[in-house]
């Protein structure tokens, strides 16, 4: 008996024959990446609420219309909430101002 491997013709063949995952196509999910993405720009932009509430109710839409591909939803599920959070802190942060600054202007006026 010869146990030696012989090299057929067919044996040459494309790669992808004998590692099937390196031909697979993956759909991305565009929508969760750009809540993610938003998300960590919220987190600096909260700073500023004209700004911070915006770009976190943008946000939050895509993260929500990302729950609909199931291609990275953990992705999605982060943006989403990461989002969220940053619209509480810009909306209680916008609060916190608009009090401030009502509280300016009537001790202004009574000064006057």
């Amino acid at each position: 008996m010869n146990n030696e491997y012989r090299v057929d013709q067919d044996d040459t063949n494309d790669s992808t024959d004998m590692m099937p995952h390196l031909s697979q196509t993956f759909d991305k999910n565009p929508s969760a990446w750009t809540s993610f993405i938003l998300g960590i720009v919220a987190s600096i932009a909260w700073l500023v609420p004209i700004a911070g509430i915006p770009i976190t109710i943008v946000g939050t839409v895509f993260g929500a219309l990302s729950q609909k591909n199931s291609k990275e939803r953990g992705v999605g599920i982060a943006g989403l909430v990461i989002n969220i959070v940053f619209m509480i802190f810009s909306a209680i942060q916008s609060v916190i101002l608009a009090i401030f600054y009502i509280n300016k202007k009537k001790r202004s006026i009574l000064d006057n």
